[in-house]
């Protein structure tokens, strides 16, 4: 018996004018029904980098940092940056981000990307380094900006995913010198997409301390794996679900209720799990095994739920 901690990393309140025609999850809508609900506040990886056992200050984490020093390449000075690799599509009249949201390189398209960069963008104001499949930027100074985790964007409009801040145009220029040297280079992501344009993110203002212990970790997201502490608390794990990762794989929205409501409320009822939490667009459910007693309440659809 464990308690199950998970974030559905991608499953936002879609705008009203896009509620028509969405899929029912009605096993999930029952759960969350039944639970006890709470406002968090933050971005996910806030909420799972503290389930983690991080300690974290009032603000956003410094991600790109954490994995620049993991990897033993930080220069102190530089503001950190992840390039997420973007594949766009192009519509009649506006380009948007990709339905299986940012995609994944491998190290060895990575390592290339590095190389690249660091040649052809010879700036002393610029530093490139890799993690695994990560490619990092680093800005020298401090960069007054805000950028958003662009696994939320999948599906979105380009423009939203525009960074904020008095910094914002500059990146938005050496955006559009990434792009302009992508074109033509024949750079892909390991499910085969052509990486059209970069996305810097993660930059964060507030830094990320290595956990000492925490749940068993059931994603192989890196920064959470960076995060992670040596010892591992056997009572507790942590998920992350993404229904970019499901088209990516060739499943649809619809299968979330099959593939990650059903076998959740099974563990219920068997008792392997005593306890679950899920989080979704700043909210927890907490969701207990003695809580099917609350079959009562009404279910609402999961857009209505997570409004």
């Amino acid at each position: 018996m464990y308690r199950f901690h998970v974030a559905i990393a991608d499953l936002v309140p879609p705008l009203s004018g896009e509620r028509d025609g969405l899929p029912r999850l009605p096993v999930l809508e029952r759960l969350l029904a039944m639970a006890d609900v709470t406002s968090v506040g933050g971005d996910w990886r806030t909420w799972a980098l503290t389930q983690l056992g991080c300690t974290l200050a009032a603000g956003r984490p410094a991600l790109a940092r954490l994995m620049a020093e993991q990897a033993g390449g930080l220069i102190d000075g530089y503001t950190w940056f992840a390039l997420a690799p973007l594949h766009l599509v192009a519509g009649l009249t506006t380009v948007h981000h990709h339905a299986a949201g940012p995609g994944v390189l491998s190290p060895a398209t990575a390592e290339q990307l590095v190389a690249g960069l660091t040649r052809d963008f010879a700036d002393p104001d610029l530093a490139f380094r890799r993690v695994g499949g990560l490619v990092l930027l680093g800005v020298v100074g401090r960069v007054d900006i805000e950028t958003q985790d662009p696994a939320l964007l999948a599906g979105r409009e380009l423009s939203d995913g525009i960074a904020r801040g008095p910094d914002a145009r500059r990146l938005a220029r050496l955006c559009g010198e990434f792009e302009l040297w992508l074109h033509g280079r024949g750079v892909s992501t390991r499910d085969g997409r052509a990486v059209h344009a970069l996305y810097p993110w993660g930059e964060g203002n507030v830094p990320v301390a290595k956990a000492e212990r925490s749940p068993r970790l059931l994603t192989d997201d890196p920064f959470l794996v960076a995060a992670s502490g040596h010892k591992t608390e056997p009572t507790a794990a942590l998920d992350v679900w993404s229904v970019a990762d499901l088209l990516a794989q060739g499943r649809s929205f619809a299968e979330a209720d099959d593939l990650w409501a059903r076998p959740l409320r099974a563990r219920l009822r068997d008792g392997e799990i005593s306890e679950a939490q899920v989080h979704m667009a700043g909210r927890t459910w907490r969701i207990r095994a003695g809580q099917h007693w609350r079959v009562w309440r009404a279910v609402k659809p999961w857009w209505e739920q997570l409004s």
